[in-house]
């Protein structure tokens, strides 16, 4: 019997820094390893070539500091503006056309999870959909691989490229493992934060009709009513599966992470009481430099209507949760008593000791590479956790999951802290981290990656 599966997002996948990459950090990977789950227990896609999949900030940032030492002048940093194309032309010759872009073993993977997915997305987007939108290998100069989500998907699905898995989605394969390994025992399904997400990355509401709008729509979010649509179906395909346990997560509240930052019109901070600010803009952009005729942004009134679809959303997913007698991780919940800002600089979320001193304020280190400076929860595309996040993810289930199987180990926190590199070992370039990625989103406006 496989004693997990997960099938979700780039939440789920372990995407960090504006890729995925180290899947062996990803918090159902560190489930798997609580549970004593060897890697043939628990399967991993391998996306490690060239920083992972579409662009590791963290990586580039540690390719500047190998060509230009521990820190950059200003004119080090004019000459790394003509670097920087380089480095990711060389991610995506080795994606489009290299290693990355060959078939690999004919495995099935225990976690299923692709960044970019919708809910609608784990049982309409198949192997065989992946090769049509991939196409044919071209040059781009300066540019991720073409259809990174898609190659993601296509390695996750079917990575040795037979035509007898030409129609499988996460939970085709997923009804195979049970099949093939003779039932599952823990199955996790996180699904739906791309179906908001693109509101805090692009500053703008497209929203769907009642009615799903299908695959690849360019909403940003979804109504309540085609959620529900959505997720109603996927609940259905997941009883089909026959896991002895199910385990669902709420969708957390995006106006949250440091992709945005709040500013008052006031420019002061935010008032007692109030939970919301009146903009939302890019994270680069300092509250006194703010002008709301200039720079892109969301409204108080929309970041509140984003949140009440996140509700509504949450509602049908916990309905379905009780209805079906599956498992609950609330991570609205505990994303809402994270928040540092909306919490007034007093996060309730009883954060583990060892990682006491982190947050989800915007990553930034100490000048000379002496630590972190603030953050250290999210990672450096200002939305996915870093490993040390991604603990607390995989505690919570954890938590949840033991009403079922009581041997399973609680987190050890040290030890993540001790594997991500982001946090024990921060690239010494980062000095200055808003101000590195304020340079590479206006020059090169890398948060459109994080929408394919």
């Amino acid at each position: 019997m496989a004693r997990l599966v997960a099938i979700g997002d780039s939440l789920t996948q372990g995407f960090h820094s504006l890729a995925v990459t180290n899947t062996d950090q990803s918090f159902p990977a560190m489930i798997a390893r609580a549970m004593g789950l060897g890697v043939v227990d628990f399967r991993l896609p391998d996306f490690k070539g060239r920083g992972g999949l579409p662009l590791s900030v963290e990586w580039l940032a540690r390719g500047l500091e190998e060509r230009y030492g521990a820190t950059m002048s200003t004119f080090e940093w004019i000459q790394a503006l003509h670097v920087i194309p380089d480095l990711i032309d060389d991610v995506e010759d080795y994606w489009e056309r290299g290693k990355g872009s060959r078939p690999s073993a004919d495995v099935r993977y225990h976690n299923l999870a692709v960044w970019g997915f919708e809910v609608a997305d784990a049982y309409d987007i198949d192997a065989a959909r992946c090769v049509e939108a991939i196409g044919r290998p071209k040059e781009d100069w300066f540019a991720p691989p073409s259809q990174p989500r898609f190659r993601t998907a296509l390695k996750v699905l079917n990575p040795g490229r037979t035509a007898a898995r030409a129609t499988d989605t996460q939970i085709g394969v997923a009804r195979a493992i049970k099949e093939q390994e003779g039932g599952i025992d823990h199955l996790i399904v996180w699904l739906g934060a791309n179906n908001c997400l693109g509101t805090v990355v692009e500053l703008e509401i497209r929203p769907t009709a009642k009615i799903p709008p299908g695959p690849m729509s360019g909403c940003t979010l979804w109504s309540p009513e085609a959620f529900a649509a959505e997720f109603a179906r996927l609940a259905d395909q997941i009883e089909q599966i026959g896991a002895r346990h199910v385990y669902v997560a709420t969708v957390p509240h995006v106006t949250i992470p440091p992709i945005t930052r709040g500013v008052m019109a006031s420019r002061g901070c935010l008032p007692e009481g109030e939970r919301y600010f009146d903009y939302y803009t890019r994270f680069f952009i300092q509250d006194k430099d703010f002008d709301p005729r200039r720079d892109k942004h969301l409204t108080k009134k929309q970041a509140i209507e984003i949140d009440q679809c996140i509700d509504e959303y949450n509602k049908v997913i916990r309905a379905e949760q009780s209805r079906r007698g599956w498992g609950l991780v609330d991570m609205c919940d505990v994303l809402d008593r994270l928040a540092v800002r909306r919490n007034h600089g007093a996060p309730p979320y009883p954060i583990p000791t060892e990682l006491s001193d982190l947050s989800l304020r915007f990553f930034e280190i100490r000048p000379g590479g002496g630590g972190i400076k603030s953050g250290g929860l999210i990672g450096l595309d200002g939305v996915h956790p870093t490993a040390c996040g991604y603990a607390i993810v995989a505690q919570e289930f954890i938590d949840v999951m033991k009403a079922n199987d009581p041997t399973i180990e609680d987190i050890d926190f040290g030890e993540i802290r001790r594997w991500d590199t982001l946090v024990s070992r921060p690239p010494r370039t980062l000095n200055d981290m808003i101000g590195v990625l304020a340079t590479l989103e206006r020059k090169f406006h890398i948060t459109r990656w994080l929408r394919p």
